[in-house]
C-alpha cells in the first residue's frame, strides 16, 4: 500500500466537494445534509471524466427511482406485503435490465432500482410525506454529484482521455511484442504468459473507454472507435495463437518453406518495427505464395492455412494500428477501410445473458422480501433499513461473476465503520458548535479513508466504511446522538448485508470458470445455428456477439485456475471454427453434399455441447473432415476451391489438433 501525491490530491478533491455538499445542503435547511455527503464519495472517482460520467446516471437514475416510490408507496402503503413485493419487484427488474444493457447507461438502472428502496421503505410509516421526501432524495443526490464533478474537473484533474492514450500505447507495445514472440521460429515460453496478460489489458482499455464521452479533454475519440480498437485487440488473440499453432504444425512435418519462412520472419520484423515494411507488400506476398503453392499434401494446405492466416494477421494489426491512432489524434484522417469497420461497428448486437440476469434479479428479490417479512412479522421499526441495505448491496455487485466475497468484505468493513461512528457520535460530535470546527473533526476520517479509497484494492473496504460513517452520523441541521437508534441501525445494516449474501450464494454465485462455460454454451448454440443456415446477416450477428464473448472470456482467463484457463483458451478457438464454418457457406463454396453433410454434423456436435458441455468431437467428424478435404482437392483449381480447402485445414486443426496428418486414400494405401 503506498499513497502518493495523485491519491492524496485525490483525497483532499473528495473532502472538499463533500464539505461543500454539507454546507449548501445545511444552508438549504435541507433535512438529510449526509445524503448528499454519501454521494460526493459514491461519484467520485481519481479521473474526472468517470466522475461526471457517474453524476450524470446517477441523478437521472435516482430522479426514475424517486418518483416510482411516489407512484408505489401512496397507492400500496395499506397492504405491506403487497408494497414489499412491489418494490422488490422494481429493484429486481431495474437490475434485470442493468444487467442486459451492458453500456455506462446501465448505472442509471441501477440507481431507479435501489433508490426506490432508499426512498421508499423508510417512508412507509410516513405515506403522506413520500413526495417530500423523493424530491429531498433529488435534490440532496445533485448537490452531491454537481459537487464531485465541479470540485474534481477544477482541482487537479485527471483525464481519461491522457490515461488512456498513455495505456493504450503501452497495450499497443504488449501486443506487438507478443506477435513477434509467436512468430519465432522456436516455441517462447513467454508467449501464453503475454498472451493472458494482454487480455486483461484489452479489458482495463474497456473499462476506461466508458468513460471517455464525459471526460474533461477538449478532443475525444468517440466512443465507436474505442468499440472497433477493443474488437481488433480482441480479434488478434485467437488470430495469432492460429498463426503459431500452422508454423509448429508445418514444422513437425517438413521444414518451411525458405519463401514462407521470410516472409515470416519479414512480417515478425514490420510487427516490431512497422516501418520496416507496408502491409500492403506483406499482404500481396502473402496471397502470392498461397497462390503458387501446390494444395496436394497436408503440409501443402498447411502452408495454405499459414499463409491465409498470416495475411489475415497483418490486415488485423494494421487496422488495430490505425484505430489506436485515431485514439492519440481524433481529428487526423481517417482511412476508409477504418471508416467502414466504425460504421458496421455501430450497428453490431452484444451478448446477454438472459438467465444469469434473471437470477440476479430473483436473488434480490428474495433477499429484500426476506428482510420485509422479517420486518413485518416482528414490528421491528429498523426493518426498513435492513430491506433498503439488501437491495443497494445485491445490486452493488451484480455484475461480478460471484458477488458474495465483495459482499462479504462490505459486511466487515460495515461492522468495522461502526465503532469509528459510535466514537464521533457519542464523543466527538457533542463538542461541535460550527460547521468549521465539523469539517475540522470529519477531516481526519474522512481524508484517509478517501486516499486509501484512490486504491483499487482498497475500494471494497473503503466504500462500506465511509458510508457506514455517513449513515451513521446522519448530519442535519439539528444534532441528537440517539444510542437505541443508532445499534438498531447498526444491527440492521448488517443484517440487510447478510440477507444479500445468503440470498446470492443461494441464487447467484458463479465462479470464474462457470462464467466462462455459460459464455461457451451460448456460443456453441449460435455455431450450431450458423452451421445450419449459414446466411450474410446470421454470420454478421454471430461475429458480433462472439467478438463480444471472446472479450468477456479474456476478461477471465486471468482469474481462473489452470484446467479452467485452458478451457478458456479452447473457447478463444472457437471463434476461428466460427469463421471457418462461416467460409464454407453456399455462396462462398456452393453446396456440394459433402460440406451439406459436414455442416450439418457440426451443427450437431455444437447441439450436444451445449446440452451436455464440451466434448470430443466424434472420429467420424473427422473422416467427414477429411473426405470433404479429398473432394475439394479433385476439383478444378480456383478461388472457391482455395477458400474451402483452407476453412477445411482450419476445421481440421481447431478439431483435431492432435490428430495425424491428413492423408489421401492412395498416399494412406
Amino acid at each position: 500500500m503506498r499513497i502518493g501525491v495523485r491519491e492524496a490530491a485525490f483525497s483532499v478533491n473528495c473532502f472538499a466537494a463533500a464539505m461543500l455538499a454539507l454546507v449548501v445542503s445545511f444552508r438549504l435547511g435541507l433535512d438529510r445534509p449526509f445524503w448528499a455527503m454519501a454521494t460526493v464519495y459514491i461519484t467520485s472517482q481519481p479521473l474526472s471524466g468517470a466522475v461526471r460520467s457517474k453524476a450524470v446516471f446517477r441523478l437521472i437514475g435516482t430522479i426514475v427511482g424517486a418518483s416510482a416510490t411516489v407512484v408505489l408507496v401512496p397507492l400500496l402503503v395499506n397492504a405491506p406485503v403487497l408494497l414489499s413485493l412491489a418494490l422488490a419487484l422494481w429493484v429486481a427488474g431495474c437490475q434485470f435490465v442493468s444487467l442486459l444493457d451492458r453500456t455506462p447507461r446501465s448505472y442509471l438502472f441501477m440507481l431507479a432500482g435501489y433508490t426506490a428502496a432508499i426512498v421508499g421503505f423508510p417512508s412507509v410509516t410516513h405515506p403522506e410525506a413520500i413526495f417530500q421526501v423523493a424530491v429531498l432524495r433529488a435534490q440532496e443526490i445533485g448537490i452531491g454529484v454537481t459537487c464531485a464533478a465541479v470540485i474534481h474537473a477544477v482541482f487537479w484533474p485527471r483525464s481519461v482521455t491522457t490515461l488512456l492514450r498513455t495505456r493504450l500505447q503501452a497495450v499497443l507495445d504488449e501486443a506487438e511484442s507478443w506477435i513477434a514472440d509467436s512468430l519465432a521460429p522456436e516455441k517462447l515460453a513467454r508467449t501464453d504468459a503475454k498472451r493472458r496478460r494482454l487480455a486483461a489489458d484489452v479489458t482495463e482499455l474497456h473499462v476506461m473507454a466508458t468513460h471517455v464521452p464525459f471526460d474533461t479533454a477538449t478532443q475525444r475519440p468517440t466512443k465507436a472507435v474505442l468499440a472497433a480498437l477493443q474488437d481488433r485487440f480482441v480479434l488478434l488473440i485467437p488470430l495469432v495463437s492460429a498463426v503459431e499453432d500452422r508454423i509448429r504444425s508445418v514444422a513437425a512435418i517438413d521444414a518451411i518453406p525458405a519463401p514462407v519462412a521470410a516472409l515470416v520472419d519479414d512480417v515478425r520484423r514490420w510487427s516490431r518495427a512497422p516501418d520496416s515494411a507496408t502491409p500492403a507488400a506483406l499482404a500481396a506476398r502473402c496471397e502470392a505464395l498461397s497462390a503458387d503453392q501446390p494444395m496436394r499434401t497436408w503440409a501443402d494446405l498447411l502452408i495454405v492455412n499459414l499463409l491465409d492466416r498470416l495475411g489475415e494477421l497483418v490486415t488485423a494489426l494494421d487496422t488495430t494500428r490505425h484505430v489506436a491512432a485515431q485514439v492519440t489524434a481524433p481529428d487526423a484522417p481517417m482511412p476508409e477501410h477504418v471508416r467502414s469497420l466504425l460504421r458496421e461497428r455501430q450497428r453490431r448486437p452484444l451478448h446477454r445473458d438472459y438467465a444469469l440476469a434473471l437470477l440476479s434479479a430473483v436473488a434480490t428479490a428474495i433477499a429484500i422480501l426476506g428482510c420485509c417479512a422479517f420486518w413485518i412479522v416482528t414490528s421491528w421499526p429498523e426493518g426498513a433499513v435492513a430491506a433498503m441495505i439488501a437491495a443497494v448491496v445485491c445490486c452493488f455487485f451484480a455484475t461480478m461473476d460471484d458477488p458474495v466475497p465483495a459482499q462479504r468484505g462490505f459486511l466487515i468493513w460495515t461492522a468495522v465503520s461502526l465503532p469509528l461512528t459510535a466514537l464521533y457520535l457519542f464523543a466527538l460530535l457533542p463538542l461541535v458548535h460550527s460547521f468549521e470546527m465539523l469539517a475540522l473533526v470529519l477531516a481526519p476520517a474522512l481524508l484517509i479513508s478517501g486516499a486509501l479509497l484512490a486504491l483499487p484494492h482498497w475500494y471494497g473496504r473503503m466504500m462500506p466504511m465511509i458510508l457506514g460513517l455517513a449513515g451513521g452520523l446522519a448530519l442535519t441541521n439539528t444534532f441528537s446522538a440517539d444510542a437505541v437508534g443508532f445499534f438498531n441501525g447498526g444491527i440492521a445494516q448488517l443484517i440487510g448485508v447478510a440477507a444479500a449474501i445468503l440470498a446470492t450464494r443461494l441464487f447467484r454465485s458463479l465462479g470464474a470458470g462457470t462464467g466462462i462455460r455459460r459464455l461457451r454454451r451460448a456460443g456453441w448454440r449460435e455455431l450450431a445455428d450458423l452451421a445450419s443456415r449459414p446466411s450474410s446477416l446470421a454470420i454478421a450477428t454471430w461475429r458480433s456477439r462472439m467478438f463480444d464473448r471472446v472479450g468477456l472470456l479474456a476478461a477471465r482467463v486471468g482469474d481462473i485456475d489452470r484446467a479452467d484457463r485452458d478451457v478458456g483458451m479452447a473457447a478463444l478457438r472457437e471463434l476461428r471454427v466460427g469463421m471457418n464454418v462461416a467460409q464454407l457457406a453456399p455462396e462462398r463454396v456452393g453446396d456440394t453434399p459433402e460440406i451439406a453433410a459436414l455442416r450439418s454434423d457440426i451443427a450437431a456436435y455444437f447441439r450436444t455441447c451445449a446440452i451436455e458441455g464440451a466434448a470430443v468431437p466424434a472420429p467420424t467428424l473427422r473422416v467427414r473432415i477429411d473426405a470433404a478435404i479429398a473432394s475439394a482437392i479433385d476439383l478444378p483449381i480456383s478461388e472457391s476451391r482455395s477458400n474451402e480447402l483452407i476453412a477445411l485445414t482450419g476445421l481440421r486443426r481447431n478439431f483435431f489438433p492432435h490428430a495425424p496428418a491428413w492423408e489421401t486414400q492412395k498416399e494412406a494405401a
